[in-house]
């Protein structure tokens, strides 16, 4: 883990072989929380706008931010917070090897360092990337392995030549197209974009 690994973050670490962050590494954060913002007298009052709903049922709009919630409302808010909470600390603590708890204890949102979370059994050990990939080519048993770092980072040369092509090339466009030569930049962007892709008939300009 990096400099930040937090909430989600240490969600999807959790349950890995081994854990490896800096010391500094903001971690834990294992809690759960909602907000439902309610907007009614900011539509209504401030900007005049008026919210009718039509609904098949007694739930159907439940979380709207265009009204209060209800008692009943509140309760399965709570009660779903308090659901992904308690699966949050049983991923944790089956990943961790950890009573239910122990995980509640150092649970409840609190946020630790890197070191604190060593301390505490969240992670395993200190160290940056390269320590992380030598110790899972270690537990894989790979005797031999490459990296490959995407994207590929231009040199200084690199980003100059870039940078004089793409001058040479808009230069280029101007002088063979004059007035058109948005269009044209537009046609050769289409042209190089892979995939599928989705035109406007016309073209909007805003002045």
């Amino acid at each position: 883990m990096g400099d930040y690994a937090a909430s989600g973050g240490y969600y999807i670490s959790c349950a890995a072989t081994k854990i490896i962050a800096n010391a500094s590494t903001l971690t834990g954060s294992i809690g759960v929380f909602g907000v439902f913002p309610n907007v009614q007298k900011l539509t209504r009052d401030k900007l005049g706008i008026n919210v009718e709903v039509v609904k098949t049922n007694e739930m159907s709009d439940l979380g709207s931010s265009f009204r209060q919630a209800n008692e009943n409302e509140r309760r399965i808010i709570q009660a779903s917070v308090e659901n992904i909470y308690t699966t949050f600390v049983n991923r944790v603590s089956q990943g961790r090897g950890m009573t239910f708890a122990a995980v509640d204890e150092i649970g409840q949102g609190r946020v630790w360092s890197g070191a604190d979370a060593h301390n505490i059994g969240l992670i395993d050990d200190f160290g940056g990337l390269t320590k992380a990939i030598t110790d899972a080519a270690n537990i894989a048993e790979l005797d031999e392995y490459s990296i490959l770092e995407l994207p590929k980072e231009e040199n200084g040369l690199e980003s100059i030549m870039k940078k004089f092509g793409n001058e040479v090339f808009a230069r280029k466009i101007d002088a063979e197209f004059g007035e058109f030569q948005k269009s044209a930049r537009h046609i050769n962007s289409l042209i190089k974009t892979e995939g599928i892709k989705a035109q406007m008939e016309e073209d909007i300009t805003i002045r």
